[in-house]
Order: C-alpha cells, then structure tokens, then sequence
C-alpha cells in the first residue's frame, strides 16, 4: 500500500552520481528489488536479493539475477563475494536487525573485499505530523539517469557514524566515507 505524501517529510531532492563508481567481481546487493540501481549497474556481477519478491518482480529487467533472501540469514558460503552493497536499504531494516546483518554481511564477503553502503541522515523524529521520512533522489549512470524516491517509517535515527561505529564493531574498517548533502556512502573494507 503505497504510502500518502502529506505523511512523509521530503528533504531536498538529491543527486548522486555512479558514472566511474569502482565495485568489484562478484556483487552481492542486499536490498537489491525496486529500482535495482546497482543491477542496473553492473549487469551480471550483481546478484540482488530482497525479502519481498514484489520489490524483486518491479526491478528493471536486466542480466542480473534476483533472489528472494532475508539479509539476517544469507545462504551463501563464507566468503563468496567480492563486494556487497547497500543501496538506501538499510534504513528499512529495524536497528535491531542491524548487527545480525552485518555479520551476515561480513561473513559472506571475501577477505580484502567491500561492503559498500549508500544511505542518509535521519535525524530524531521533531514533528508528530509526519510518520515518514522520505527523500527524491536522481542516480546518474553514464548518460542514464534514474528518478527514484525513498520513504521509511520515523521511528528511528541514523547517521554516517552510526555506521561507521556498527561496521568497525563487527571488523570492517571505513576505507572511504564521502557526504553528499544529505546523503552518505560508506566504503568498508574486509580483514
């Protein structure tokens, strides 16, 4: 059910722009349904996977595949991939299922891989009018570009170190950090 605008407070449209973006060998992109940005990406690298087929069924077809896995319990080997990406999916994983999903993540990432992760900022809930909080956001890929949107409920706060601090917790270090307004992506490194 989609959600009603007048509930969502909007920030700013943001722009991000993967044009040159490095991710390498086999991805593993957690979240990967919707729009399947980082399918749309890098083709058959990614293997996306997302808890809802519906959000899996509406990703633009490409050669990529899709499966229908729970971040918390990922059915891969230890240490099957290259990379695994999060792309704006954190934010609708409960706080509490955080550490058991970057476990998960730590364990089926290769060692010297990556874990790469796109989210922003959600600060402490001030206006009990809006439930949501939500942004527009513009993904460049080569001449491509994406309209796509992101909205979740206000019930909790994250921040570039917060997970910084999550993933240094678990054994990634935070090989880059880059904010864009009010957006961030975190590239972790694997030990």
């Amino acid at each position: 059910m989609p959600i009603m605008e007048e509930k969502i407070l909007f920030i700013d449209p943001q722009k991000i722009d993967l044009t040159g973006f490095e991710l390498k060998g086999r991805i593993l992109d957690i979240g990967g349904g919707g729009e399947g940005i980082i399918g749309q990406f890098k083709g058959d690298q990614v293997i996306a996977i997302d808890p809802k087929e519906s959000e899996l069924k509406e990703a633009i077809p490409g050669d990529y595949l899709k499966i229908i896995m729970d971040a918390k319990d990922l059915k891969f080997l230890d240490e099957t991939f290259d990379t695994t990406t999060a792309f704006f999916t954190l934010m609708y994983i409960p706080l509490s299922d955080h550490e058991t999903v970057f476990k998960e993540i730590y364990r089926v990432t290769k060692k010297g891989g990556e874990f790469v992760l796109w989210d922003f900022k959600i600060p402490n809930r001030d206006i009990s009018d809006k439930e949501f909080y939500g942004l527009y956001l513009k993904v460049k890929i080569e001449e491509k570009e994406i309209s796509t949107g992101y909205a979740t409920k206000w019930n909790k706060e994250q921040d570039l170190e917060y997970y910084i601090n999550l993933g240094n917790s678990i054994g990634f270090k935070s090989a880059e950090t880059k904010v864009i307004d009010e957006i961030f992506y975190i590239r972790f490194q694997r030990s």
